[in-house]
C-alpha cells in the first residue's frame, strides 16, 4: 500500500493507457455493417452526365 501511495502518478498513467487502449481511438462502439458511410456513399454514387461535351454557351 505504501508503494501505491508513493507511485500514484505511475499507477494513474498506466490506468489511463489501459483505458485508451480499451475504449479510445474509435475501437468498438457503433459500427454496423463493416464499412464506413464515406466508403458506402463513394461506392453508391452514380457518375453525373457526361460533362466533356462543349456547352452551348461557348
Amino acid at each position: 500500500m505504501n508503494w501505491l501511495i508513493e507511485n500514484w502518478v505511475i499507477v494513474l498513467l498506466l490506468g489511463g493507457m489501459a483505458a485508451m487502449h480499451l475504449f479510445g481511438h474509435g475501437h468498438g462502439g457503433h459500427k454496423h455493417g463493416g464499412k464506413s458511410n464515406k466508403q458506402k456513399s463513394a461506392r453508391d454514387e452514380k457518375p453525373d452526365a457526361d460533362t466533356s461535351a462543349p456547352s452551348e454557351d461557348a
